[in-house]
């Protein structure tokens, strides 16, 4: 018995390992997101309509053109392989704007496919997913009163950023939040130290006061607009955050909110109803955003107004800043604010914009101006679809 042990044992597993080897070798392994260059002939396959025939990409142009012009002319912006100067990133603007101002239909097309370069930013699935913020408009006061009793507060003076690309480049793009205790660097204040230990109390300036609630939601948007008790009205625009990671609270809400009902109204009618629950749901995010004051706006990540339904949020540690893109997906429309369908658009863009859920490839919120149809289409846009970077090819630039 011993011996048949002895010899079929390692025959056992031998067989075991070698179905498991040849299984493993039809088991695709996970892509990473990319940006995937398109040949000559998917370009010219595709359709490039804009479903807003160009109304106001201009404007979105002149705005990435304006950052370009304040940078150092050493600055480069990466696409695939190919390195281009800010000159030449206006140039390229420049170029494509001619181009949809001087021609029409198929000709205009035809000249788009032949003097530019197509990327596709792809997710971990191949594909692109899309969500939707707006500037909200707050009711509030530059004084604690009433229902406005927590403070929206300007960066404080104690917040140190860290650029850890400065160290070394593995860490390029990478950047840590804290403050000094003696000579050491520790992690900033968390959402539920501001909130509930009113721990900046005497280290921060509030700009104004609004509903907790409020403040929450216009920290995931980036900016808004306040209306104060005496009718004027505050524009605040994002300044900083704390430095601890960004976690959305619909997660840990599925139990409460059906699916299918999930969207930025559905979540903040539940904090509302559940006044004893909203601690406990706000902390899930310890990230904490701060605000400044700004005249225009609201302002992108490159520091320039974004145009509605023309800008969109990308990763700014791996997509060119202010650059042209391409993006593909669905809205949705309402009736009497319940969603009754979806509509496809196809429209050029342009990238001025970042977020802390905005990670990767393949990933993008749409910026949709303000107003109730711009909050409900935010509140329920989660949609797949495709996003193209574009850049001229660099023998027309030079021409």
């Amino acid at each position: 018995m011993k011996t048949t042990l002895r010899i079929w044992i390692p025959l056992f597993l031998t067989l075991v390992f070698s179905i498991w080897y040849g299984c493993s070798l039809f088991i695709k392994p996970r892509p990473e997101p990319k940006l995937e260059n398109l040949t000559s002939q998917q370009v010219f396959d595709h359709d490039w309509t804009d479903d807003l025939m160009f109304v106001e990409i201009d404007r979105a142009i002149e705005q990435s053109i304006r950052y370009y012009e304040r940078l150092s002319p050493d600055e480069v912006f990466q696409y695939g392989e190919r390195m281009y100067s800010s000159k030449e990133m206006i140039a390229s603007l420049t170029l494509f704007l001619k181009i949809i101002e001087s021609s029409e239909g198929n000709e205009r097309l035809h000249q788009l496919k032949e003097k530019f370069l197509f990327f596709e930013s792809k997710n971990a699935e191949g594909e692109a997913y899309f969500t939707g913020y707006y500037e909200p408009l707050l009711e509030g006061s530059l004084v604690p009163e009433g229902d406005f009793t927590e403070p929206l507060y300007e960066t404080p003076h104690d917040l140190v950023e860290v650029d850890l690309g400065d160290f070394s480049n593995k860490w390029k793009y990478e950047k840590i939040v804290g403050r000094l205790v003696g000579n050491k660097l520790v992690p900033y204040d968390s959402r539920d130290d501001i909130v509930h230990r009113k721990s900046l109390v005497g280290r921060a300036n509030p700009l104004a006061y609004v509903k907790e609630i409020e403040l929450f939601f216009l920290q995931i948007q980036g900016s808004g607009l306040i209306r104060l008790q005496d009718g004027n009205t505050l524009r605040v625009n994002y300044s900083q955050k704390n430095g601890h990671p960004y976690k959305a609270i619909g997660k840990i809400l599925f139990d409460r909110i059906p699916e299918e009902k999930m969207s930025l109204q559905a979540i903040k009618e539940y904090l509302y109803a559940h006044p004893e629950e909203v601690k406990d749901v706000l902390n899930y995010n310890q990230s904490y955003v701060f605000f400044r004051v700004v005249e225009e706006g609201p302002l992108g990540n490159i520091d320039v107004p974004l145009t509605p339904l023309r800008s969109i949020a990308m990763d700014k540690r791996g997509i060119p800043k202010g650059g042209l893109a391409y993006i593909q997906t669905e809205i949705p429309f309402f009736d009497d604010e319940q969603v009754i369908g979806w509509k496809s658009i196809r429209r050029f863009s342009l990238v001025q914009d970042t977020g802390g859920a905005i990670r990767d490839h393949g990933r993008a919120d749409i910026f949709l101006g303000h107003g109730k149809e711009s909050e409900l289409i935010a509140g329920y846009l989660k949609q797949r679809g495709r996003i193209f970077l574009i850049v001229a090819k660099k023998e027309f630039l030079n021409q």
